[in-house]
C-alpha cells in the first residue's frame, strides 16, 4: 500500500481576493387621491422586481509557456473550473515561451496593452511596479483576510515595494534542484552522491559509458537552478549586500572556488556535448528519454517524472556539498516563485477588477489546491490533504523533509536586478560552454554590477 503523508513544508505564494456584492433596491408607487377628501391609505401590492443579470466580463491571463494546457496543466484546469463556477466570467489564456513572454510583457507595458493578469519573473515585475504599470493589491488583501491567513507572510512580503505597494502574488512555490534517474545510476553501481568529490566520481563513470550526467540547455540561460543553490554554499547571502554596495567584489576567492568547480565538471564531461545548442525543453526530453542521469530543474517537472517509465525510481536532490565551501552546506531551495501580477488598468474598471479578484480568490482556494496537487504540483496555500510519497511530488517533499536542511530567503538571482541576474546566468553557462574561464565569468558579473 502506498504511504501517504501530510506535507510539513509548503512554500506559499501571495494571494488576494475581493468579494463581489450585488445590491438590489426596490421602489413603490405613490397612491393618488381623486377627491380632496381624506381617505384611508390603501396598501400597495409589492411590485415584482425583474432579476438583474450579472454583467459578463472577459479577463486575460498570460502565462510563460507556449502551450498552457500541456505545460501548465494545473493552471489550465483551475481556469476551466473557475469559468464553470462563474459562467459570467470568461478567462482568455495566452501562452508564450518564457524568454519571449518576458520581452512581450515589457513591450505591452510600454504600449499600455498588458493582459489583465500575468506571470512575471520577480526582478522585472518589481521594475514594472516601480514604473506604475502594475496594480496595487493592498486593498484586495485587506478585504480577504481569510485567504491571506492561508499564506505564509514571506510569500506576500516578497512582492511589496518599499512604499507598501503590493504588486504581486506568488503563483507557485519555487522548489529547485536536480532530478535523478536512479535506474541509470544503479545500472553502473552508483548512488546519488552527497559531496562534490562523490559527484566527480559519478561523472567519470558515466562518461566512460557514454552517458550524460546533467542534462542542460544553454539556449535557455535561466536554467541554472541547481548551480544557484550551489553558490549559496560559498557564502552568497553573506556577501551579496556588500558586493551590490560596492564594498566587495563578485570576483572573490570563495566564488572563484565555486566557478572552478563548474569548470571541473565541464572538463570531466558532465554536460551534453551540444549543450550550447540545446534549450531547456530539449534537456528535459533528454532526461525523460533516459539519456541523462540528472536534470537541472524543479518541482514543476514532477508530473513528467511521474509519467516516465522510471517515475518511482527517480529522486530529487539539492546538489553536492563542498569541502571548501563557506557556511552551512545543507542548503535546499524552497522559496516564493514568480508572482501573478495585475495590470494597473484593471483597477480603473470595477467590473473587471472584481472578476480578476474573484479569479485570484479561487486560485488560492482549497478547491484549486486539490487540482494543483492532483496535477503533481505544490500549491501556495497551506495544504491539509494527503500526498502519495512514491509520486513525483512525493519525491520532492521527501527531499524537503530532510532534517537540518534549510532554504535561503529567496533564490540568488531574484534578489538582484534583472540585468545582474542575466549576467549571473551568462557567467555560469559561459564556464559550462568553455567560453569563459572562471575568472572571466566572475568579471562579467562585476562589470554588470558596476553599471547599475
Amino acid at each position: 500500500m502506498k504511504k501517504k503523508f501530510k506535507p510539513l513544508l509548503w512554500i506559499l505564494v501571495l494571494v488576494m481576493s475581493m468579494s463581489l456584492v450585488a445590491v438590489f433596491s426596490s421602489g413603490g408607487c405613490k397612491p393618488v387621491a381623486e377627491e380632496p377628501v381624506a381617505e384611508e391609505p390603501v396598501a400597495e401590492e409589492p411590485v415584482a422586481e425583474e432579476p438583474v443579470a450579472e454583467e459578463e466580463v472577459t479577463i486575460s491571463l498570460a502565462m510563460h509557456v507556449a502551450n498552457v494546457e500541456n505545460q501548465e496543466p494545473a493552471t489550465y484546469a483551475i481556469v476551466q473550473e473557475f469559468m464553470k463556477n462563474n459562467p459570467n466570467i470568461t478567462v482568455e489564456i495566452q501562452g508564450t515561451e518564457t524568454d519571449e513572454h518576458i520581452k512581450k510583457m515589457k513591450m505591452m507595458a510600454a504600449s499600455g496593452t498588458l493582459p489583465d493578469v500575468f506571470w512575471m519573473l520577480p526582478p522585472p515585475a518589481k521594475e514594472m511596479a516601480e514604473a506604475g504599470y502594475l496594480g496595487d493589491l493592498t486593498e484586495f488583501l485587506s478585504n480577504n483576510e481569510d485567504v491571506v491567513a492561508r499564506i505564509p507572510a514571506n510569500m506576500i512580503d516578497a512582492y511589496k515595494l518599499d512604499d507598501g505597494t503590493q504588486y504581486g502574488i506568488a503563483y507557485q512555490p519555487l522548489v529547485t534542484g536536480l532530478w535523478v534517474n536512479n535506474d541509470i545510476l544503479g545500472k553502473y553501481g552508483l548512488q546519488v552522491p552527497e559531496t562534490f568529490d562523490e559527484l566527480k566520481e559519478v561523472v567519470k563513470t558515466l562518461k566512460e559509458n557514454d552517458v550524460v550526467t546533467i542534462a542542460k540547455g544553454a539556449k535557455s540561460p535561466f536554467s541554472v537552478w541547481a548551480f544557484l543553490i550551489m553558490i549559496c554554499r560559498y557564502g552568497y547571502f553573506d556577501k551579496i549586500d556588500g558586493i551590490l554596495a560596492g564594498e566587495a567584489s563578485y570576483n572573490n576567492p570563495d566564488f572563484l572556488k565555486f566557478y572552478q568547480k563548474i569548470d571541473e565538471l565541464r572538463e570531466l564531461g558532465a554536460f551534453p556535448e551540444n549543450v550550447s545548442t540545446l534549450d531547456y525543453f530539449q534537456a528535459v526530453e533528454m532526461f525523460m528519454a533516459g539519456n541523462a542521469a540528472m536534470l537541472d530543474a524543479g518541482v514543476w517537472e514532477a508530473p513528467k517524472v511521474e509519467a516516465s517509465e522510471f517515475g518511482v525510481e527517480a529522486s530529487f536532490w539539492f546538489g553536492p556539498t563542498f569541502g571548501d565551501g563557506v557556511g552551512n552546506q545543507k542548503v535546499s531551495m524552497a522559496v516564493p516563485a514568480a508572482p501573478f501580477v495585475v495590470s494597473a488598468s484593471v483597477m480603473e474598471d470595477q467590473a473587471k477588477a472584481n472578476a480578476v479578484f474573484e479569479f485570484l480568490k479561487y486560485y488560492f482556494s482549497d478547491e484549486a489546491a486539490d487540482i494543483i496537487v492532483n496535477s503533481q504540483f505544490l500549491p501556495v496555500i497551506k495544504y491539509s490533504g494527503e500526498i502519495d510519497t512514491t509520486s513525483g511530488l512525493g519525491k520532492v517533499l521527501e527531499a524537503l523533509g530532510k532534517p537540518d536542511w534549510v532554504s535561503p530567503p529567496n533564490q540568488p538571482d531574484l534578489i538582484v536586478s534583472e540585468a545582474i541576474g542575466n549576467a549571473m546566468y551568462d557567467s555560469i553557462y559561459g564556464v559550462i560552454n568553455g567560453v569563459y574561464t572562471p575568472e572571466e565569468a566572475l568579471d562579467i558579473v562585476d562589470s554588470k554590477i558596476a553599471e547599475q
